[in-house]
């Protein structure tokens, strides 16, 4: 579904991406792990297309995206959820998850998948007319994925998306996602911090260091790796 093919990218003349190849089949759960400075936020700004590919190749469903700017690959398929919220405080859940679809003019298809939206996320609905704000943490980045989902994509990339959550809100977003995959039938590549979390969700993982891809494997192979284990999971 997602294809990266000898990505080599950076920021002005640096490159921090070194060749890295990496593939995402339709309806899997795939993890990026890595340590801190590793180029996992630098994979998801070149899929995205917010820095430039210097050589290499990123395609989506066959199709080359290596230039698509951020608005087009939406419209393609492909949402983001950042590790930065992006959530206005001083607007509704209602009006917040509006502006996921800011492309779409017709307003009862708007609504129309609001209600979708909330049909999925049941604490959201019961805070609909509530100010952002004012949710937890866990509510925001359910009201984060929330948005994501309005524009019907097929597959969403999210950034450390236990950032700033409890183990046990961490442990409640992994199983919404699970949730979605299967319902919804989306498909998802995340970076995360906490390793062993995602490998666990994970159907498959790639673990990145200096901008290369060293292991790649499904998400119980990877943890039972002893090097994995040494350098990124305490083991």
């Amino acid at each position: 579904m997602l294809a990266l093919k000898g990505v080599v990218a950076g920021y002005g003349g640096f490159d921090i991406l070194h060749g890295v190849d990496l593939e995402v089949r339709r309806g899997e759960i795939v993890a990026i792990v890595g340590p801190n400075g590793s180029g996992k936020s630098t994979v998801f700004k070149a899929i995205y297309g917010l820095i430039k590919v210097r050589l290499g190749e990123v395609s989506f469903e066959h199709q080359n995206v290596t230039s698509m700017q951020p608005q087009d690959l939406l419209r393609a398929g492909i949402a983001m959820v950042p590790q930065l919220s992006t959530i206005f405080p001083s607007m509704s859940v209602y009006e917040n998850l509006e502006l996921g679809m800011y492309l779409v003019r017709d307003k009862a298809r708007v609504k129309r998948r609001i209600n979708e939206i909330l049909d999925l996320f049941p604490r959201l609905a019961e805070r609909r007319g509530q100010y952002a704000g004012t949710l937890s943490g866990g509510e925001r980045r359910a009201l984060e994925v929330g948005r994501s989902l309005m524009l019907n994509p097929r597959m969403i990339l999210m950034d450390e998306p236990s950032v700033g959550l409890s183990p046990i809100l961490t442990k409640n977003m992994f199983e919404k996602l699970r949730e979605l995959r299967t319902v919804a039938g989306i498909t998802f590549l995340l970076i995360e911090q906490n390793a062993r979390s995602a490998l666990e969700l994970a159907d498959r993982g790639y673990v990145i260091q200096r901008g290369v891809v060293s292991h790649t494997g499904t998400g119980l192979a990877l943890l039972g790796d002893d090097e994995v284990r040494r350098s990124f999971l305490g083991g």
